[in-house]
């Protein structure tokens, strides 16, 4: 017994003394910028398992023992710091935001790299410049964001198609668009809609919700590309979503509401106005009392007084305001084994014209497990199905918005019995049937998952295996109703489609990364690579239904279309890098990737594409590091070959279609002949820059000088008819592109409750054709393609003047006579310049009046912190481009029975003759809607793009309330555009994703203003 309480005594002094050593630590973990607690950091004490976070008032308290020797505090966008224990159990921390870090790690092609030692031209967009912006998808988020990177919006469709070009459009048939990877899956993008309603397309990836991307890294230059080859002419976006922490379960919510209107309508004629210019030009045409009435013109029915009709404000009844709400569901957490973030959302965007909208349903799971000290697992997974109910719009008389414009606002919106009201001399719907009984629906449901397992064999080396599927699905639904004009002539109009595409998509890497005696650093990375797309698509048609209420093809009575077709494409690409670095001064970096293609032809299926780049980190010299104002001074410079293999999977073979039968008996024809050297455009890159950060980096500039070299354009080689065929796909042209990339961001004021930061970009690009085979050609309503010219360059004539009398007609060169003075060129017409002087108007005498890519393009952000708020304000701006207008063509025409503008009100007449608006005459004569700089306006702009306030809830409320973090914001997106521009929007394309025909107007769906209040809540 006594030996018994002898143990205990001992076991409990022990204790006791072991109990003594240990001791309690406290403190409060802030942010230096702002000194608001950071509550979610990790703390971690230096030697011992686990860990703790703090809490949402950046509270913590570790327990730690005698032989710890310091505690380490992180926390993501924070540089880490360790301080070291001493007597004090209060330990206070203010960390430091790594956004200026030169340590901080970016995302490279194939891995990461520190941000000091790049040496490639690179660009990036974090979560925190996009969150509180109601954007549908990733590349609204890059628009003004950063230098070099054009994002057009061609117009304001939910879900519609956006063009994006970095450092210039380069093909002329080929895709200019960038490859998008998505957390290392590179992804299928574009429109998947097999019908047309338009000029506007869908966009892929609007599948992707933009709050789960963590950054979104823009690889400009080839140094930067070159490791994605044939795919990486047009650059390459990669897209990085957010993955779990070593931290507690974070639940986020994120909730916004709000609502969209249409920022400017066009002043029409009214009905009456109208009637009265339809009697001068039917009256001008054809002499005498004709007027509106005329039986010259159809009808013969009508009332030529103007007082007869009603005025319909179609504008009115076809725009709206419009909601759109977003939810999103987020958990974030983990161990230091198991990360994890799961996010799922529910977005809907009712359109700001009517019966046109958006939705989307998206869910995504991020795991990262470390399975052993050596072996790594992580999965990457998303899904989405959206909606898209399209309207025909945008180049298509039947459209909404271009109805609401070329019906003439003499025409009732609803007659007396409810019927819909209509023109009848005109082809134009009556826009609220157009929207509200036809049916355009585009369903898209889209799964991208990776999987993969990294191998640490030592410190030094790790191998990497990646499995990932890009798995796309859409559908489309369409019918045409009979109380339209659309679908009445045929009983209407059915069209039913169905598309799948699979890539399947297969990477090993081996990285091997050492530092040699603290002063040369080697990265090594080889990998192979092998991807698999297919896909397949069903479309059908049919007409005469018995009603409008049932709409499926079984319903029709005749099947106009039923066809299949089926397509298919492989990659296979080895590749390396290498970089090395000594002492963080002097960087080399040398990678290369040779891509073996299907689509090309069986002499030149593989090519090689490499590249080389070195910096100079002249700060790291010691003669300059006694300057103390200089933190970063960095030269770089680099050049490389990359391609352009977007050309269709075929086009090197020689191809056989069917449908070419004779007397019902199925028959074959060729349909392309074949090139065996065909091969990838190529692109040859250089890129000089510098990098300079200045007092301790709160001052930083970019700066970039490129020329981009495109050979080998695939475009076809005319042939004599008598070969069969017109052209054949060959590697002839080259265009070239030029330019300067500055971006500045600074510090400007940084005080405990006020900061204020700005960032500034600009680029400036001159992109031209050198050489194009065979003759030049047209493109869109007045685009022209021609050596020595900017692709999207306008061709027309010039206008001179106008008409005043018979004898300036006499004394000019001929433009439109013929023997009767009624159809012959009269005083109120157009006089355009005679370019060759040989005394006639003709096709000769047009030339270059302008083009539709813009010289120069930027953004301008300022964020403003007082406090607890936090203000936004970020300005995007273009100019050096022009617009042409063929909403001016048609409505400023006078020409036919087309709605008219109500700067016509100031037509050519006899009293008015000091205008620039020629007279009213039906059928045109002189043809003064022809092409010309009457229509060609400046497409400079500065847009209020987006302006955020957001209240930050402070340590007290979120105690209260047991939760992390409340934030409080609203927003406005596109407040204000200053232009000179007259129509709906400056920012447009017609004809959406286009390479020959940008800057093109007519009637496009305008992009909405819109403003939003949102919660964001953190548990």
């Amino acid at each position: 017994m006594k030996k018994l309480l002898q143990s205990l005594f001992v076991l409990m002094f022990v204790a006791i003394t072991a109990m003594a050593q240990d001791r309690t630590i406290t403190g409060t973990v802030t942010s230096q910028s702002d000194g608001l607690p950071l509550p979610g950091v990790s703390v971690r004490v230096k030697g011992a398992p686990g860990g703790i976070v703090t809490s949402g008032n950046g509270k913590y308290t570790v327990t730690v023992s005698s032989k710890a020797t310091g505690i380490e505090f992180s926390f993501l966008g924070y540089t880490t710091q360790t301080i070291a224990l001493g007597s004090s159990n209060v330990i206070n921390v203010a960390l430091v935001s790594n956004s200026r870090d030169l340590d901080e790690l970016v995302v490279v092609g194939f891995g990461t790299q520190k941000k000091g030692s790049l040496t490639g031209a690179q660009g990036s967009v974090s979560a925190k410049e996009i969150e509180n912006t109601p954007i549908l998808n990733a590349q609204q988020g890059l628009q003004g964001r950063v230098a070099g990177v054009q994002v057009t919006q061609a117009s304001g469709t939910p879900g519609g198609g956006i063009s994006i070009n970095i450092r210039g459009t380069s093909s002329i048939s080929g895709s200019n668009q960038p490859l998008y990877v998505i957390d290392g899956i590179p992804i299928s993008t574009g429109s998947y809609t097999q019908v047309a309603a338009g000029g506007q397309l869908t966009n892929s990836l609007g599948d992707i919700n933009p709050s789960d991307i963590e950054s979104m890294e823009i690889l400009k230059d080839a140094a930067a590309t070159a490791i994605y080859g044939s795919r990486a002419a047009n650059g390459v976006v990669l897209i990085n979503t957010k993955r779990g922490l070593n931290q507690v379960t974070k639940i986020g919510v994120n909730v916004y509401s709000g609502f969209q209107e249409v920022a400017k309508t066009l002043p029409t004629l009214t009905g009456p106005e109208y009637i009265q210019l339809m009697n001068d030009a039917v009256n001008a045409r054809l002499g005498g009392t004709a007027n509106y009435s005329s039986t010259a013109i159809g009808g013969g029915v009508r009332s030529a007084n103007p007082s007869d009709y009603p005025t319909t404000n179609w504008q009115d009844l076809i725009f709206e305001n419009a909601a759109i709400t977003n939810y999103e569901l987020t958990a974030r957490g983990g161990s230091e084994k198991t990360k994890f973030a799961v996010s799922t959302s529910f977005f809907d965007q009712k359109g700001v014209v009517i019966a046109s909208g958006y939705k989307r349903f998206s869910g995504r799971l991020n795991l990262d497990n470390q399975a052993t000290d050596k072996l790594k697992l992580s999965l990457s997974t998303s899904f989405s199905s959206s909606v898209n109910n399209r309207l025909n719009n945008d180049n298509n008389i039947y459209g909404t918005v271009s109805g609401a414009f070329l019906l003439g606002s003499h025409v009732p919106a609803y007659n007396a019995n409810g019927t819909y009201g209509r023109d009848p001399i005109s082809s134009v719907d009556n826009p609220l049937a157009g929207a509200l009984e036809n049916t355009f629906k585009f369903y898209s449901n889209r799964l991208l998952a990776s999987g993969s397992a990294e191998y640490k064999f030592t410190p030094e080396l790790t191998f990497k295996s990646t499995a990932s599927v890009d798995y796309f699905t859409a559908k489309d639904r369409t019918f045409l109703s009979t109380l339209t004009n659309a679908g009445a002539g045929s009983g209407g109009s059915a069209t039913e489609g169905q598309n799948q595409d699979v890539n399947y998509i297969f990477d090993n890497t081996l990285n091997y990364a050492k530092v040699f005696g603290g002063e040369h650093s080697i990265n090594l990375l080889a990998g192979f690579s092998y991807q698999e797309s297919n896909s397949e698509s069903i479309l059908a048609a049919a007409t005469g239904f018995p009603g409008n209420d049932i709409r499926r093809l079984s319903a029709g009575s005749v099947r106009t279309t039923a066809s299949s077709a089926g397509s298919s494409n492989a990659l296979e690409s080895y590749f390396a890098r290498a970089n090395y670095s000594y002492k963080g001064k002097y960087i080399f970096q040398a990678s290369g990737r040779l891509d073996g293609s299907s689509r090309f032809g069986s002499e030149k299926r593989y090519g090689f594409f490499p590249a080389v780049s070195g910096a100079w980190r002249i700060s790291e010299e010691s003669f300059l590091k006694s300057v103390s104002a200089i933190s970063d001074l960095k030269i770089r410079a680099s050049y490389g070959i990359v391609g352009n293999q977007e050309i269709g999977n075929f086009t090197s073979l020689p191809l056989v279609g069917g449908g070419s039968n004779y007397l019902q008996n199925a028959g074959l024809a060729p349909t392309q002949l074949g090139n065996v050297n065909l091969t990838w455009e190529n692109t040859a890159a250089l890129d000089l820059g510098l990098d300079l950060g200045l007092f301790k980096n709160r001052l930083t500039l970019s700066m970039d000088v490129y020329q981009k070299k495109t050979t080998d354009l695939l475009l076809g080689k005319p042939l004599v008819a008598s070969s069969g065929f017109t052209t054949i796909q060959s590697n002839l042209g080259k265009t070239e592109n030029k330019g300067l990339e500055i971006s500045l961001t600074g510090i400007i004021i940084d005080k405990k409750d006020f900061s204020w930061t700005s960032n500034f970009n600009i680029s400036l690009n001159k992109n031209k054709i050198t050489e194009l085979s065979g003759n030049p050609f047209a493109a869109g309503f007045a685009s022209w393609v021609e050596a020595g010219q900017s692709l999207g360059a306008f061709r027309g004539y010039r206008v001179v003047g106008i008409f005043q009398n018979a004898a300036e007609i006499a004394a000019a060169p001929t433009q439109a006579v013929t023997a009767n003075p009624l159809t012959s060129t009269a005083p109120g017409d157009i006089r355009f310049a005679d370019l060759n002087s040989d005394g006639v108007i003709n096709s000769l005498d047009q030339e270059i009046i302008g083009k539709g890519l813009p010289t120069y393009q930027g953004g301008f952000t300022n964020n403003f912190k007082y406090k607890n708020f936090d203000l936004s304000i970020f300005l995007q701006y273009q100019g050096g481009n022009q617009i042409y207008s063929n909403t001016r063509s048609f409505g400023e025409g006078m020409n036919g029975v087309f709605g008219q503008l109500a700067t016509t009100l100031n037509r050519w007449t006899p009293t008015n003759t000091n205008t620039d608006m020629p007279r009213a005459v039906y059928a045109d004569p002189n043809n003064n809607r022809r092409v010309s700089d009457r229509f060609i306006e400046d497409g400079d702009f500065l847009r209020i793009k987006n302006v955020s306030l957001t209240y930050n809830f402070g340590p007290k409320v979120l105690n209260t309330l047991k939760v992390s973090g409340i934030k409080l914001y609203i927003a406005a997106q596109n407040l204000y555009t200053f232009t000179n521009y007259s129509g709906l929007d400056p920012e447009v394309s017609t004809f959406s994703v286009t390479n020959t025909a940008p800057g093109t107007d007519f009637l496009t769906y305008p992009q909405a203003r819109t403003y939003t209040f949102g919660l964001n809540l953190t548990f």
